[in-house]
């Protein structure tokens, strides 16, 4: 799949309709309803107008297309896919929105909804209860396949391609429309330990403290001796070759993703998973994504290892963590059913073998699996239940709260492993990260600083997730902005964001504001222009000395080329680290501390790789990496 312009061309011929002849004789006239013709209607969708182009007779609406749009690939696909067919069958715009993609929908029939204005249609006529659908008896559906994936996500399609590569047929149960989930949402990056890529930064003196403050910890067990036993070896070698490039290793990232977690994680399976992770970068370049030049650090990060893909050819940020795989499982005859959503596992004698559940028309399925079953169906930071049940560290996470996850991510998968009595680990730690509530310019933290409504730093931007969040939310209205300039916004990124859009266009004056001086960005924030110039001149003297008051080690270029940008950011539900119990095979544990055979799992699903905070980037990695692994274990 790759960036298209989405143009649905869809005519239906109708027996019965809400416009149109209904049961009355062909030879009797019909009373026009619009001026025939074609006609042009925008609404705003998800991420930017959406604009339908429809064609309609005196009495019915005929065909309908879309201009280019911003809605992302992968999500609205369902949308777009269904809307304008149900539209022109029941010749109304009065429809449900497709769940999983409301946003989209709501644009869709909102730009439809104005061209048949235009075509001077009342609102009234088209705005009719649609027909009832005429109710069929309910089927119960068979499949089979040698694995079986609940969840056609970044680690379920991930994993798909490394059990068809290794002979299987394999079947995803997607209960949304389209695949991609969570991740093709993604506006993150991958972390992988890189140093053919890393020669190309400059390591300063405040980096080499930063990992030796790590090696002088006192070992928390034998796993973390044994990783700082490596990396003071490493970084040794490192100064005494007089390299001046950044040091990085996989045992670093180790030590950096244990200590980030508070030592809650497995540190068995924060060793697996650092070792895949420089794996999966190649992996993916291999299937066809292109890294950015420049290796970055993640908001959250705390060590510039995030590799940040370019959106071409496959249209969006996320979609480079997706597609290419998605491409290879089509390839090789992978099989995806969609609306079917799946609750129960299937047992014989203490073994998975499949797994139940209803289609959204109502039909039952099982899908058997000849040889293992893997749960990759993500987190649950959509589902507000379930985020109040297990929350113990956060004041509020009730419905008030955003979450930046797509709707659909509500923990489905648990429930799931449950019926075959899985184990749950760290169900309390749930990430929250201070996200725009707009559109990010990108994921990056090098050249971007942090300030309150009162103009000024409060913490250090290359910090944990956490502590950005709980530092944020102590701020005037919980919120604050984000700022750099062109330097980055024109730079860097060549006046796109992260998900490929143009930056102009997203400036709004209320979330999103330009200006040429700092003294004009200060004005549009309604703060002091003094306070704002000390906050950037100050930022900028830490950059040159390479040292900071509030503690910031990861520095990019100085703040002071305008124009200037400034995003609006509030913390949001963003990953939920706790989650199904594995081993370093991605093998489900059961309460009772064996394997379950039959059952593997994979991303955001499971729980014990990242303990207490998720270091930024490391969950792109954790999905690609567990996908390959449980990918290749479910075929064994």
């Amino acid at each position: 799949m790759t960036k298209r312009i989405l143009l649905l061309m869809i005519s239906v011929i109708l027996t019965f309709g809400l416009i149109g002849c209904g049961s009355e004789s062909s030879e009797k006239s019909v009373e026009a309803i619009f001026k025939s013709g074609t006609y042009e209607g925008t609404a705003e969708g998800m991420n930017g107008p959406v604009t339908a182009v429809v064609t309609v007779s005196d009495s019915r609406i005929e065909e309908i297309t879309f201009k280019d749009h911003k809605e992302s690939i992968g999500i609205s696909d369902p949308a777009f896919n269904e809307l304008p067919g149900r539209i022109i069958e029941k010749q109304t715009i009065a429809l449900d929105v497709i769940s999983g993609a409301s946003y989209s929908s709501k644009g869709i029939l909102g730009a439809v909804k104005a061209a048949l204005l235009l075509a001077g249609a009342s609102e009234a006529v088209i705005s009719r209860e649609a027909a009832a659908d005429e109710k069929k008896a309910s089927e119960h559906l068979e499949y089979e396949a040698d694995v079986v994936i609940i969840g056609a996500g970044g680690a379920g399609i991930t994993a798909a391609y490394k059990a068809l590569s290794a002979g299987g047929s394999v079947l995803l149960i997607e209960k949304t429309g389209a695949v991609g989930g969570n991740t093709i949402a993604a506006g993150s990056a991958l972390n992988g330990a890189d140093p053919d890529r890393q020669k190309n930064m400059p390591m300063s003196e405040s980096e080499i403290k930063k990992i030796q403050a790590i090696l002088a910890l006192e070992p928390h067990d034998d796993w973390m001796a044994k990783w700082q036993s490596s990396v003071r070896k490493g970084l040794d070698a490192h100064i005494a070759e007089g390299a001046t490039y950044l040091y990085d290793s996989t045992d670093l990232h180790k030590l950096q993703t244990y200590i980030g977690g508070d030592y809650v994680a497995d540190p068995a399976l924060v060793d697996r998973y650092c070792e895949g992770a420089a794996e999966s970068v190649k992996f993916m370049e291999e299937l066809g994504t292109r890294w950015k030049e420049n290796v970055t650090a993640a908001i959250g990060a705390t060590w510039s290892r995030s590799h940040m893909p370019e959106p071409e050819p496959w249209g969006t940020k996320g979609a480079a963590f997706v597609l290419p795989q998605w491409a290879k499982v089509q390839e090789l005859g992978g099989q995806v059913k969609l609306y079917h959503r799946a609750d129960t596992l299937l047992m014989d004698n203490g073994k998975v073998v499949g797994v139940s559940g209803k289609t959204a028309e109502g039909d039952t399925f099982e899908a058997r699996a000849g040889k293992s079953v893997i749960i990759a169906t993500g987190g649950f930071g959509a589902n507000v239940d379930m985020r109040q049940k297990y929350n113990k560290h956060w004041p509020d996470l009730g419905p008030d709260v955003k979450t930046t996850n797509v709707p659909s991510a509500t923990g489905d998968g648990i429930s799931i492993a449950l019926t075959a009595d899985a184990n749950l680990v760290g169900m309390e730690w749930i990430q929250l990260l201070t996200n725009a509530d707009k559109q990010d310019f990108s994921a990056a933290i090098n050249n971007m600083i942090y300030v309150n409504k009162e103009g000024r730093r409060y913490v250090k931007e290359d910090g944990r997730r956490d502590e950005i969040a709980s530092a944020t939310l102590a701020q005037t209205g919980a919120s604050c902005y984000w700022i750099t300039d062109t330097q980055e916004a024109d730079g860097r990124l060549g006046g796109k964001t992260y998900a490929g859009f143009v930056i102009n266009d997203l400036i709004d004056g209320e979330l999103m504001f330009k200006a040429d001086t700092i003294q004009n960005l200060a004005e549009q924030l309604e703060m002091d222009p003094a306070v704002l110039q000390q906050t950037i001149s100050d930022y900028n003297q830490a950059v040159d000395v390479q040292s900071d008051e509030l503690g910031r080690q990861v520095f990019g270029i100085r703040i002071e080329q305008g124009p200037f940008y400034a995003i609006y950011v509030t913390p949001k539900v963003h990953h939920t680290m706790g989650g199904i119990q594995i081993n370093g095979n991605a093998q489900v544990i059961g309460r009772d501390g064996n394997v379950i055979p039959g059952l593997f799992a994979a991303g955001e699903v499971t729980g014990g790789i990242h303990g207490a905070n998720r270091l930024g980037g490391n969950a792109i990695a954790d999905i690609i990496t567990f996908g390959r692994i449980a990918g290749e274990e479910a075929m064994k």
